[in-house]
């Protein structure tokens, strides 16, 4: 086989430009997870300030994120997927919401408390956020949430692995009484230890916001091939 004959068309070429969206998309997606982070630091540092109830429903929010990493990518996905009408997508995207709602309405049952429904779907549309914004390119939007969807899992692991086996300071949390306000249920090292998760927050949302900035790259090692090379490998599965 020839060149000529290896040679995709152009607009294989052209489809396969680096994707280059305004650095304000970039910083709209990554904003939202350095708040979440300084949100946590703040409350690490001085729980007893913050208000009624926001060191218990920051615990919630790290339980939570392991569901939302998951139903946020299986929910883009079926929206963006080119197989399917607009409403058997949407369909599928309402489906798959209700069926991880079920999930946390168990949690809400288990805190008494509405949270964390209202709280896995807002963290859910800042997953998306980056896709709705239009980080990636028409017809690229599946590939951006698969990468997000494992750089998130990424940081998430890490942030909790490495918070587990490391001494965490107490910081604010040195009141015994301010554990008991908390009301959490159950036992287990987050909830004996909560600071713990604090600083799972501010890592992991930290982590996830500088991931945000440029599109997830570090999850893309096919993105250092030349561009011309991956529009050949492109053209050739083509056909």
């Amino acid at each position: 086989m020839t060149e000529r004959d290896d040679a995709p068309p152009p607009d294989v070429l052209d489809s396969d430009a680096p994707d280059s969206p305004p650095a304000w998309i970039a910083w709209a997606s990554a904003l939202p997870d350095f708040g979440l982070s300084a949100l946590f630091l703040i409350t690490w540092i001085a729980p007893e300030s913050a208000a009624a109830g926001v060191p218990r429903n920051l615990i919630l929010l790290v339980l939570m994120e392991f569901i939302i990493i998951h139903s946020s990518a299986f929910m883009g996905v079926a929206a963006y997927r080119d197989a399917g009408s607009r409403s058997q997508r949407t369909w599928g995207v309402i489906g798959l919401g209700a069926f991880y709602s079920l999930f946390v309405i168990a949690f809400s049952v288990m805190f008494h408390s509405w949270w964390p429904l209202v709280s896995f779907w807002g963290l859910t549309l800042n997953r998306l956020l980056g896709v709705l914004l239009g980080q990636a390119s028409k017809g690229r939007e599946p590939d951006l949430l698969r990468v997000g969807w494992a750089a998130n899992m990424a940081c998430y692991l890490v942030a909790v692995m490495l918070t587990t086996v490391v001494t965490i300071p107490r910081l604010g949390f040195n009141s015994s009484a301010l554990r008991e306000r908390m009301h959490l249920p159950g036992g287990g090292l987050w909830i004996d230890e909560p600071w713990r998760v604090m600083a799972i927050g501010v890592l992991y949302y930290g982590l996830v916001g500088l991931s945000e900035l440029n599109g997830h790259a570090w999850m893309r090692p096919w993105k250092t091939a030349k561009p011309r090379e991956r529009a050949l490998a492109r053209g050739r599965r083509a056909r």
